[in-house]
């Protein structure tokens, strides 16, 4: 039985529920598609600032973007602004990035930043193809799904907050708060089928009034149901957040044969240009992910092998000397795997991996002040990043300055405590007298 210890925490709650009805009644805003009030607890430009904060963020999770191509990334801006002015917010501040990830996925950030991996793009036929991914997402930006997700998620953290202050005596409260967390996030993993069925309307849409055949839309999505049974592991980031149940891919194709644009050819001339070069360059990925896979399953010699074939083909891409200083390194070849971190570095110098490896592989080669430098460089990437700030710190504790070192051990356990990171780092700070 749950015991009301205490009238405080029964007024609180009834406060905290009073302050969550009073946001209620106060954070309306017309849904730029469907014209509708809805409960938004995110204004216009608090979506486009947090869009802006946190893109560059996901570029670099994303291993930025594919090297030398300047013409793939034109193209595809190009493509996507064409559909953003004809989309239902067309003034806002649209982004398109191909990033440079050998997953077959796309997604879009709030307030109209879109990425499309090199995996899924070199995996097309045609701009319509394009179009139809890029106006899907797009669609996602013009109903303000990830504000209403957020929304949802402010909702449920608030009402488990009431809930728990109002429990605060009883053995419950600590279960209601950690439950309000995991709903929250578990509510921001994927799309709802509803939000999904509306950005396929949308992208149809958008990019029939463009001109393009949306039959391409069908196609992209049996590309997607052939890949989860041949491919799984490639296609799982965009199947985590984009439901595909069979039903979507029969409304797609009865809106498309509608259309009187089912019956125009595919535009691929400009597609097919534009892509030369990831197309020619995608055996040498071919390569990298075969790597890939093989170290997942440890054998490093085999992996190394297969990066060794990437940079013969490539040897302009970081991750190539990246992964192979890995294989390297975990075969005792620690002078080898340097020279190769290094070489990753020097390639891709502002990117967030290339620099957490060198300075992880400086690290066991005990040069603390390059893994420093390298550390630090990654920080500038991914300032939050756990792992690199967790090495980082470790640099600063051989190197010095040691206060430098407990700022980034605190980081690290603010941020994860409860990860064998975090419980190193927070052994180490009781050592140094820093708890």
């Amino acid at each position: 039985m749950i015991r009301w210890r205490s009238m405080w925490g029964c007024r609180t709650a009834v406060a905290v529920l009073i302050v969550i009805l009073s946001l209620f009644l106060a954070a309306c805003a017309k849904n730029p598609v469907t014209g509708e009030e809805e409960l938004a607890f995110m204004s216009e430009p608090q979506e486009i600032a947090m869009g802006a904060r946190y893109y560059p963020e996901v570029i670099q999770l994303n291993n930025g973007t594919p090297p030398q191509d300047p013409q793939l990334q034109a193209y595809v801006g190009r493509v996507g602004q064409r559909l953003a002015k004809l989309s239902h917010r067309p003034n806002i501040p649209w982004q398109f990035t191909v990033v440079d990830s050998s997953q077959v996925n796309a997604f879009a950030l709030p307030g109209g930043k879109i990425c499309i991996t090199r995996g899924l793009i070199t995996r097309m036929n045609s701009e319509d193809e394009l179009a139809g991914v890029l106006g899907h997402e797009i669609g996602h930006v013009t109903a303000r799904h990830a504000v209403a997700a957020y929304t949802r998620q402010v909702l449920m953290a608030g009402a488990m907050l009431g809930l728990a202050i109002a429990l605060s005596d009883s053995d419950y409260a600590p279960a209601v708060l950690a439950a309000a967390g995991v709903a929250g996030g578990l509510m921001m993993l994927s799309y709802s089928r509803d939000q999904e069925r509306q950005s396929d309307q949308l992208g149809y849409a958008y990019m029939t009034r463009a001109g393009y055949n949306p039959l391409a839309m069908v196609n992209t999505f049996e590309l997607f149901k052939k890949m989860q049974k041949t491919e799984p592991s490639e296609v799982e980031s965009w199947l985590s957040s984009h439901p595909l149940p069979r039903e979507r891919i029969v409304a797609a194709e009865k809106r498309a044969l509608a259309s009187p644009l089912s019956n125009r050819p595919f535009k691929t001339a400009q597609f097919q240009r534009s892509l030369a070069r990831q197309k020619r360059l995608a055996p040498a990925y071919a390569a990298m992910d075969r790597g890939n896979a093989l170290a997942r399953k440890k054998k490093w010699r085999q992996a190394e092998a297969q990066y060794k074939r990437a940079i013969a083909m490539f040897p302009k891409e970081s991750m190539f000397y990246s992964r192979l200083a890995v294989a390297q390194m975990k075969q005792k070849q620690n002078t080898q795997a340097l020279a190769s971190a290094r070489k990753g570095a020097r390639l891709a110098w502002g990117n967030f991996y290339p620099n957490l490896i060198l300075g992880m592989v400086a690290n066991t080669n005990r040069q603390y002040s390059l893994a420093v430098n390298a550390h630090r460089k990654a920080a500038q990437a991914l300032p939050d990043h756990v792992v690199n700030n967790f090495f980082l710190a470790y640099s600063y504790d051989k190197t010095g300055p040691r206060s430098q070192a407990v700022t980034y051990y605190r980081k690290v356990v603010k941020a994860s405590p409860g990860s064998n990171y975090g419980k190193v780092a927070q052994k180490r700070l009781g050592q140094l007298g820093a708890l």
